[in-house]
């Protein structure tokens, strides 16, 4: 071989090892945590302290009587905790900062769980009230806490952002969060329970997780957030301590400083809120009335109940809250500990200007509703196409204003038994509100909005009369999960579309590319934001589960994934 050859094959050599041990570097240091010994460190914290971004701490099996505070990371260089295996950690919590990942191997929705048996169980029932499971400080951005159990543990809450603070960008999946502050021996005694998650700031994925016992499921003073498929139960309003409200959803913002806007509440599931004031979902404004214009856009649909003490939705604060949007929801039992239910008080966003209420199906076995508007919205309510049932006696059952008009005097409203699969009784997980092939609620649906009139008929931006029912992504997909942007149908279920921009301000959807369409033509949601198919036929079924077939799109590939050399 000649020396310019060698020099050539020298030098590839070279390029080839330098490729390689940037690889390596690029994907950090694996560290290990064993609390008896043999590892790189014997406790987390240790291990926390001494890592740089990228690296990853693998703890091994043990019980570490530790609050952990990990320093952040770095854009693209997360420091990651993980479980050996299918090891089980026990840790008292955690601070999260920017950049950092806590990654569990729980299964999800598992029910209240008190014992450990899986991954990162995070507790601390010696004084469960004395620090959050996991918490942020303020500033705090791209943080992934996913697949970890959580008991007997919390402050203000026991996933918490701290007060007043503002994170963004905060993934919340998959994990089971039970007894917030309180062991599950105090339940229902003096020491009450705390919130389950609460988070103040912007871009925020909270899905597929389990929370009961807690007092507030969920206290978003959030903008731009999704929160899906998550299941929240077992809601008693003595483990509260008698709270004016037990809510699995609650905005309160404070200050304008924090805006409540843009949020999608899709797909979850609730049972068992017991007492006369647990809801579902309460968005409203503390006294000053400091929302404002700042308070707005809220999504609710395909979700699902069985047995709220109170109304589901009470979103009457009258103090701002425009746009909410409610539609393609199941929910029955309404009010159960309420007596007898009068006026506003099964669904209610009275004071709300601009709302909906549309494709809902409510079923009631209270046998003593009298003079019930079981929805009620404001002005400018897009209302009807909606289904209830009562097995018992109900009488005087009024339309979307308050206090006045009749059921059936709203467009397309039925009073017809919606032949659920089967209902076995409140707040039973054994209920099965998917209908049978003979219901009533099948294409009995109608459109969001339609297309208006200043739209130019072609083209990929869609001028509609109201956005407000559509949501975009909002940027929030990641490695592990996607949120897509709605998909629409305009006139007929083939003729759909996938919307990747919506300018709420001037009502225009911008498209994946471009759909037939006329002015006045009816607007339907195709897809929602897991991708899942819910419109099937000519027009949308009534309430959380469309009857027949339905897809779910194939995640778009991450975008974020960096080259490997073989």
């Amino acid at each position: 071989m000649s020396r310019l050859n060698l020099r050539i094959v020298t030098l590839a050599m070279q390029t080839i090892c330098c490729v390689l041990l940037l690889a390596v570097s690029a994907s950090g240091a694996n560290l290990t945590v064993k609390s008896g010994g043999g590892g790189n460190y014997t406790t987390i914290q240790a291990c926390a302290t001494a890592m740089s971004p990228g690296d990853t701490c693998t703890v091994f099996a043990g019980t570490y009587n530790e609050t952990v505070t990990v320093p952040a990371g770095s854009a693209g260089n997360y420091k990651t905790f993980n479980v050996n295996g299918s090891d089980v950690v026990m840790v008292n919590g955690f601070t999260l900062s920017s950049h950092t990942k806590l990654i569990g191997n729980c299964p999800t929705k598992q029910g209240a769980v008190i014992t450990a048996s899986c991954g990162f169980f995070i507790s601390n029932p010696s004084s469960p009230r004395s620090t959050a499971c996991v918490s942020m400080p303020n500033g705090t951005t791209d943080v992934y806490i996913r697949n970890n159990v959580m008991y007997a543990c919390g402050s203000s809450a026991m996933i918490a952002a701290g007060y007043p603070e503002s994170v963004s960008y905060i993934y919340v999946q998959g994990n089971t969060l039970s007894y917030a502050c309180i062991t599950q021996a105090q339940a229902g005694t003096s020491t009450k329970e705390c919130d389950g998650i609460y988070l103040e700031g912007n871009h925020v994925l909270v899905e597929d997780n389990d929370v009961s016992h807690y007092t507030l499921g969920m206290y978003m003073s959030t903008s731009y957030g999704v929160f899906r498929n998550n299941t929240m139960h077992d809601q008693y309003e003595t483990e509260a301590g008698g709270n004016s409200h037990t809510d699995w959803w609650f905005s309160e913002p404070g200050t304008p400083t924090f805006p409540v806007q843009f949020n999608v509440l899709e797909g979850n599931l609730q049972y068992m809120a017991v007492g006369p004031n647990a809801k579902g979902i309460l968005a409203q404004d503390d006294s000053s009335g400091a929302c404002g214009t700042a308070c707005a856009n809220i999504i609710e649909r395909f979700n699902t109940s069985s047995r709220t003490g109170s109304a589901y939705n009470s979103n009457n604060g009258g103090y701002g809250w425009n746009k909410i949007k409610i539609y393609n929801n199941t929910l029955a039992d309404i009010g159960s500990d309420s007596g007898t239910l009068q006026y506003g008080d099964a669904d209610n966003s009275e004071t709300t200007p601009n709302g909906s209420f549309l494709n809902q199906i409510y079923y009631f076995t209270n046998p003593n509703l009298t003079g019930l508007n079981i929805y009620g919205c404001g002005s400018n309510c897009n209302a009807g196409y909606n289904l209830y049932w009562c097995t018992g006696s109900c009488t005087s059952v009024l339309g979307h204003t308050y206090g006045v008009g009749s059921w059936l005097g709203d467009p397309g409203n039925l009073h017809v038994d919606p032949k659920f699969v089967s209902y076995i009784s409140p707040g039973s997980l054994s209920n099965n509100s998917h209908r049978q092939a003979v219901s009533p609620a099948i294409a009995a649906g109608t459109h969001l909005t339609t297309v208006a009139a200043g739209d130019s008929g072609s083209g990929t931006s869609l001028v509609v009369s109201d956005a407000a029912y559509f949501q975009d992504g909002y940027g929030l997909s990641n490695a592990y999960s996607t949120v897509n942007g709605d998909c629409i149908a305009v006139g007929t279920a083939s003729n759909h579309v996938c919307v990747t921009a919506v300018n709420y301000t001037t009502n225009t959807l911008t498209l994946a590319s471009s759909i037939s369409r006329s002015v006045g033509q009816g607007v339907y949601l195709y897809s929602k934001s897991d991708g899942m198919q819910v419109l099937t036929g000519s027009v949308p079924d009534l309430g959380a589960h469309p009857y027949g077939s339905i897809s779910t799109s194939s995640p778009a590939p991450p975008s974020n994934l960096a080259a490997i050399v073989n």
